[in-house]
Formats: C-alpha cells, sequence, structure tokens
C-alpha cells in the first residue's frame, strides 16, 4: 500500500511552525553568533588536551593532566563514538545546531508525546511550546548546562514509549522508550536521567495496581519485560560512558570515604558513601522559589536580573540604561533565573485536575508533587532526608531544586490534555465547574499576593549586607516585581480562563480557542524567557575566541622548551576555574566530580601551603598576584620533576597516616608506602643512583627512560587510579605491577641497567564497553528502522495508536 502523503500534512505543519518559532527567536545564532556560556567556557578549558590530542591523531585522549593533577576525561571530553544513536539526535533536531536545535528536538519529541496520547496536532503544537520555553531552558542554556538540558529535552518521548508499553503497543511503545531512554542516557546527566525514573517508577506503580483491579497481571509483566529489555539495549547503548562512569565515580566525591574522622579533623570532603547532606542541599527551594513557577518575578528573578534604567533601582544608582540588578531574594544560593512554568501552562494544570477522567492524571499529580516536596531540600528533611540516607543513588547527587526541570514536563502534559477533552466534549457545560474552580483558586491566590504579599514577606537575601547602602532601595524594588508579576499572571489568569468560557458557551469556535490560548502561553512565555537568553547574550566568534586569549603570564610559561610540569595559579579560583588549563597542566581546574584523593591533598595539604606535596606534583611554576596588581611568574626551583629515584621508604598503617605523613616529608628522598603495599617494597636496598626522565608524552601514554647501577624505586609526579582501572606499567615491554605511594601518585621497581618505562591508559570499561554500545545501537536502530517501514507502507503508527 502506498503511503498517503496528504495525511501526513496537517502532522508536519506544526513541526515546520517549531522550526520557524525558533530560527526566529534564535536568529542571532543564524547570522553565525554564539552564547558566551559560562559553563562552556570551563569546558573548553578543561577539555583543550583532549580536544588537540583528537584533533591531531583521530584518538580519543581518557586521560589527561590539564587538571588537578591528572584525571580520566570520561565526564570532560571523551566521545563515545560506537553509539549510533548520536545520528538520530541529530535527526531530531534537524542537524540544526545549538541552541535552537536543542529546543526543536525537545518540541518535537514533546508534540510526538502528545499525539500518541491522542492529542490533535494543534493543540500538541501548544504543548509544545509550553514545555520548550519554559524559562528554565533557557536559563539552562545560557548557563552552559547543556547536558542537563539536552537530557531534559529527551524525556517526554521516553514516558511516551511507557504509555504505549503498557497500552499493549509492545512494539512501537517499546522501541520509542529504548531510542528516547537511549537519547536521554546519552545526553550524560545521570541525576535527570534519575529524576525522571523515580516519575517513571510512580507510573510503573500506576499501572501495577491497575492491572490488579483489572485482572490483567500478565498484560503487565509483559509490559515490564518488553520495557525491561528495551532500558537493558538502551543502556547498552551508552556502555562505554555508564561503565567508565561507574568505575570512576567509586573514586571521587561522590564514592565512598577514603579517610576516618580523628577528633574535630574532618574526614575526606565527603564522609559517606555518597555526597555529604549540607552540600548536596545547598541548593533547595523555598516556598518562594515554588511561587515563582507561576509568578515568574515573585523572588526577583534571578541574581543578576536586568532592570531597565528607569526602575527605582535603576535611579537610585545612576543607571540610565538596561543593567544586571541582584534582585533574587529566594532560598538559593544563587541563580540565573525562576524556574517558571507559564502561568498559562500552570492554570491550564490547574483546569485538567478537576477536568480530566483519564486515570492517567493521579500519575501526572504524584509525579507533580514528588517532584515540588524534593525540590524543597534540606526544607522537608523527614522526605529528602530519609530518601538521602536510604533510597538507592539518591546521595549521589546536588542541587535538588534541579528537579523542576522534570516537574515543567508534566504540567503541560495535564493541561494540553485537559484543553483537548473540552475540545473533543460533546457536553462543554460539564466542564465550567472545573473552569470556575481553576480560575477561582489560582487566580485568587494571585489577586491575594498582588494585593498583600507585601505584608506576607521581607523581601530580604542572604547576601544583602553587601548592598547595605542600597538595602533600602533594593527591598522596594523587589516588592514591585513581587507585585507586578502576581498582577500579570492574574491578568494572563483572568484572559485564558475568558476565553475558554466563551468557547464553551458556544461564543467562540475551537480553531479561535486554540490559537488565542496558543498565543497567549507562547507570548507568556517568550515573554519571560527573553530575561534570561536574549539577543545581548550572543557575541560574535572572534569576541568569543576572546574568553582563550593568554596573558602575558600564560606566554611567559609556554616558552619552557620543556612543556611537561605543572602550573598554580593563585590569580584564579585555583579549584573551581578551568581558565588556565587551556593553556597549562594545572594543579587546579573545576570539576564537581574530582578524583576523592585528590580533593584529600587540596584540603589537607595544598589549602595550607605545603611546598613538598607540591614540589612532589611537579609543580613548577606559581601565577601570583604581583605587586602592580597583575599576575606573575614564579619558578619554582624545587619542583621534584615528572619522575624521580627515591632512597627512604616509610611504611604507614592507614590511610591517615598516609596523608599526615606528607606534612613533614622530603619528597626528593622520602616515600610514603601503605602497608597494603608492603610486601611490594620488602626487601629494597636503596641508593638513589642512577636517572630517571620522560621522554615521550601523550595523554594516554607515558614514556619514561632509566638507567641506574642497581635496582631502584621510581616514584611519578601522576596521580594513580587503580588498581585495574586502565593504568597499566611497562619495562622493556613487558607488564609489570606498580603501587600507590604518597597517598596518590604512583611508584615502580625499577631494575638496574637502561630501560625503556612506560605507562600506557587502556581501560577495558571504555573498549569492550564501545563494542557493547555498537551492538546495543544497532539493535535498535533497527527496530526504529522497521517502525518506519511499516509507517511508509501505511500502516498506522500515530493517529490511534494509543
Amino acid at each position: 500500500m502506498k503511503p498517503d502523503i496528504k495525511s501526513i500534512y496537517p502532522y508536519l505543519l506544526p513541526i515546520l511552525l517549531i522550526v520557524i518559532v525558533n530560527v526566529f527567536y534564535f536568529m542571532p545564532q543564524f547570522q553565525g553568533k554564539v552564547v558566551r556560556q559560562g559553563d562552556i567556557i570551563q569546558h573548553v578549558g578543561m577539555s583543550k588536551e583532549a580536544t588537540d590530542f583528537r584533533d591531531k591523531t583521530g584518538d580519543e585522549a581518557l586521560w589527561t593532566n590539564s587538571m588537578f593533577g591528572g584525571m580520566p576525561t570520561y565526564q570532560l571530553s571523551a566521545r563515545n563514538n560506537n553509539n549510533l544513536l548520536a545520528y538520530v539526535a541529530e535527526s531530531l533536531s534537524l542537524f540544526i545546531d545549538r541552541p535552537a536545535g536543542y529546543f526543536i528536538a525537545g518540541m518535537i519529541g514533546f508534540y510526538i508525546l502528545m499525539l500518541l496520547l491522542g492529542v490533535s496536532p494543534w493543540l500538541s503544537l501548544l504543548g509544545a511550546f509550553l514545555f520548550g520555553f519554559t524559562t528554565n531552558n533557557f536559563c539552562l542554556f545560557e548557563a552552559g548546562h547543556n547536558s542537563k538540558l539536552v537530557a531534559i529535552m529527551t524525556s517526554a518521548p521516553v514516558i511516551a514509549g511507557v504509555i504505549l508499553t503498557f497500552r499493549e503497543k509492545y512494539i512501537i511503545g517499546g522501541i520509542v522508550f529504548g531510542i528516547a531512554l537511549g537519547l536521554n542516557i546519552l545526553a550524560n546527566h545521570p541525576q535527570m536521567t534519575y529524576y525522571l525514573a523515580l516519575c517513571l517508577a510512580l507510573l510503573v506503580l500506576f499501572y501495577f495496581v491497575n492491572s490488579l483491579k483489572s485482572g490483567k497481571i500478565l498484560l503487565f509483566a509483559k509490559a515490564v519485560g518488553v520495557l525491561s529489555v528495551m532500558a537493558l539495549l538502551a543502556m547498552g547503548a551508552s556502555a562505554s560512558k555508564l561503565w567508565t562512569t561507574y568505575e570512576y565515580a567509586k573514586d571521587t566525591m561522590r564514592g565512598s570515604p577514603i579517610l576516618k574522622s580523628t577528633g574535630d579533623v574532618p574526614a575526606s570532603s565527603s564522609e559517606t558513601d555518597g555526597l555529604e547532606w549540607n552540600y548536596a542541599m545547598q541548593w533547595s527551594n523555598g516556598v518562594g522559589d515554588l511561587l515563582a513557577t507561576f509568578i515568574p518575578k515573585a523572588v526577583g528573578g534571578g541574581s543578576g536580573e536586568w532592570l531597565d534604567g528607569n526602575s527605582d533601582l535603576g535611579k537610585a544608582v545612576g543607571q540610565r540604561k538596561e543593567f544586571q540588578a541582584p534582585t533574587y531574594w529566594g532560598s538559593l544560593p544563587f541563580t540565573s533565573g525562576p524556574a517558571y512554568f507559564g502561568v498559562v501552562a500552570f492554570f491550564l494544570f490547574i483546569f485538567g485536575l478537576f477536568s480530566v477522567k483519564e486515570e492517567i492524571k493521579w500519575w501526572i499529580l504524584s509525579a507533580v508533587l514528588l517532584t515540588l516536596l524534593l525540590s524543597l531540600g534540606k526544607y522537608i528533611p523527614w522526605l529528602n532526608k530519609t530518601l538521602f540516607d536510604y533510597f538507592p543513588l539518591f546521595n549521589k547527587f546536588r542541587a535538588p531544586s534541579s528537579i523542576l526541570s522534570i516537574t515543567a514536563i508534566f504540567i503541560p502534559i495535564l493541561g494540553v490534555i485537559a484543553l483537548s477533552d473540552l475540545v473533543k466534549s460533546t457536553k462543554k457545560e460539564d466542564f465550567l465547574k472545573a473552569l470556575y474552580i481553576a480560575a477561582g483558586t489560582l487566580g485568587g491566590l494571585c489577586l491575594m499576593l498582588w494585593v498583600f504579599g507585601s505584608s506576607f514577606f521581607d523581601f530580604t537575601g542572604s547576601g544583602d549586607e553587601q548592598y547595605k547602602d542600597i538595602k533600602d532601595v533594593l527591598i522596594k524594588q523587589r516588592t514591585s516585581m513581587f507585585s507586578s508579576s502576581a498582577f500579570r499572571s492574574l491578568m494572563y489568569i483572568l484572559l485564558v480562563s475568558g476565553v475558554m468560557w466563551l468557547f464553551i458557551k458556544g461564543k467562540l469556535n475551537k480553531t479561535v480557542l486554540i490559537a488565542v490560548i496558543s498565543i497567549l502561553g507562547l507570548f507568556d512565555l517568550v515573554q519571560i524567557g527573553k530575561g534570561y537568553l536574549d539577543k545581548r547574550d550572543f557575541v560574535t566568534k572572534s569576541a568569543y575566541k576572546n574568553n582563550f586569549e593568554p596573558r602575558p603570564v600564560d606566554n611567559q610559561i609556554l616558552q619552557d622548551s620543556d612543556p611537561n610540569f605543572r602550573v598554580y595559579d593563585a590569580t584564579v579560583n585555583t579549584f573551581n576555574s578551568a581558565s588556565t588549563s587551556y593553556f597549562h597542566k594545572t594543579i587546579g581546574g573545576y570539576h564537581p566530580a574530582k578524583l576523592q584523593r585528590f580533593q584529600d591533598i587540596i584540603d589537607r595539604h595544598i589549602s595550607k601551603n605545603n611546598q613538598n606535596v607540591l614540589n612532589m606534583l611537579n609543580t613548577k611554576y606559581f601565577i601570583l598576584q604581583g605587586a602592580d596588581g597583575n599576575p606573575t611568574v614564579q619558578r619554582n626551583p624545587a619542583s621534584s620533576g615528572n619522575a624521580w629515584f627515591v632512597n627512604h621508604v616509610i611504611e604507614v598503617a592507614d590511610a591517615n597516616a598516609e596523608i599526615d605523613s606528607l606534612t613533614n616529608f622530603d619528597p626528593a628522598g622520602d616515600v610514603i608506602v601503605h602497608t597494603e603495599f608492603k610486601d611490594y617494597v620488602s626487601g629494597l636496598n636503596l641508593s638513589k643512583n642512577g636517572t630517571i626522565s620522560l621522554k615521550t608524552y601523550n595523554p594516554n601514554k607515558l614514556e619514561y627512560e632509566s638507567n641506574t647501577e642497581s635496582e631502584q624505586f621510581a616514584v611519578f609526579s601522576e596521580n594513580w587510579y587503580g588498581p585495574d582501572k586502565g593504568w597499566q606499567a611497562y619495562i622493556d615491554g613487558v607488564a609489570v605491577d606498580h603501587i600507590r605511594v604518597n597517598y596518590l601518585l604512583r611508584g615502580l621497581k625499577v631494575p638496574s641497567g637502561k630501560h625503556t618505562v612506560i605507562f600506557e591508559f587502556h581501560p577495558k570499561s571504555y573498549y569492550l564497553g564501545e563494542t557493547i554500545s555498537l551492538i546495543c545501537s544497532l539493535i535498535l536502530l533497527g527496530g526504529l528502522i522497521i517502525i518506519i517501514i511499516n509507517s511508509l507502507r501505511g500502516k498506522k503508527v500515530l493517529s490511534g495508536a494509543v
């Protein structure tokens, strides 16, 4: 049967509109400009060595020395080239680059979800806009949280696949779920995937209860079986990423602690198996932050909110044009902007709670309530502390406020389903009660906050002390923003509910209803979104490149003929900036999952300026603040170099003694060895004769030459990562064991004579994982091709699928 091309047009036109709207919104992108994303600039710096290596050799650098003395690149820049689902991701974005491509892909995914739920193309388009242009999505991109944004944008089709499968559409449901989950995992933001999984677990529970009531437990089991297989394939498609991340996480700040608390001295930066509670809960929403989900400026917007020069604050500080001000006064330490769902979407959601008859409503409500409660973090410890202490993997993630990104998916789902039910219904008067309740509750709340809001809050923020000269006018500005924003939301509620009332009363047809609500919903979100990602955030590519121009001190250091050393830059936030890593191998850097041993060294020694520890890390140059205020270079003549022989082994009983022994030791002659390696160093008669030096360097392979008169013990200024996690030592091509020394470095026995010593990084988790990725992604793509072929043959895939 030949496909009916004309029947596809109604589904393609909304997709075309998605593209057109995004092109207009992100027009500077198509004029050759780019957004200066803070985290991406950091990423460029931290991944520079690995990127250069790939460009030069075509191979992946799985290790880099550009940050923290050396670490795997699994969460930095390593590509998983055998996951063929990347091509699906590119096709969903219509091969358009970011940011427009991200938003197009997310909106198309949500559009497909709504179609599969039986919603018309035009209402599905409305849902796509209400989801895609959620304010937080703009904030995420502006800040450079690309992986988080992509994970969010791929969530809707995952939900669609689960629902289809439980509705006995096993083939299409399973394939959609497998592909979508594979894309979600490919985005490489485990926290968003985890939060989505929590909500999907509620959905599975929902179907389980229904199956018990209806006596269809076997059909439930079949659906779970299909989803389980597809989940395994989806994870398998990213096997190299998941396996290496799982392996690496154990040795990071998010893994188990190494040190033990001794009196007032804290143990590792994380004393638990996972993150520490206070650290993890820093970004917990307060009640005011939740108000901002439907009143955008309820807590002042963002920490650097753009204000007009004619505003109260602008006049007070003498600003004549647009400027950024610290108007945020919510519970977060700081924020780019509110997690604003859109008051139109939120109103439709409330309307849906009272009008939708389908039982799926209860799952959506439970998911919304769960995510809202979890976002409150430390403010409701009875829930979050319990989950943090006992629920699997929950304590691996920080910033609970970020879960509202998942909430934003569910709000428009129920809202658009409710509007679809209204449009389809032949008894429209039945929807009046739900409309009155929604308008009365949400509208009444906005009215109350508009009139009395200033008496409910004091509008002070945690960091206001630094603005004490303008504190009064700052509070006045915040109060004004709160009031006007509440009034704005009230007006939108009245407009939308008025249009719906006219439709129910037969005064408007459905085309006008959908068009007006779509325009209002889109305008609502775009108007707020432009405050956080607008043309002013785009710069020319030449201006963007200025972020990576070397300073005079960088050029001075780069003149060194031997580039294999480390730099300590004290003129930046050393351990929260990767700017120096763009040019040098550094002691500092920027990454939320540093190796735990290196974090311990920072906490116990580097922060206390232990010069011996900096010497053993091969710190050859310091960048310091000069007397004239400009950075200046100071050479360290005591740097230990890349490798050296020692003559004194100090054996210690435990990890605490191992790190404490670094306080007063001579790195040039002493080596600290944990008792677990005592057999390795037993019987050594060291005299420190001979030489050992680095001859060739690449991130994955270090080659040294040694020449000694007798067996010696060499220490290498490279971070230990093992055992059996990829680093293998060779002497003259023969694999040999090496051990951990000085708490975090590598040590090796070297026989007498001239030898070639090689350390090579070849992690099984990556290379075997790549093979698994290829196999699983091929299976998933095969299923997708089958669906496409069936649809082209005229078999219904979208319409009537559920």
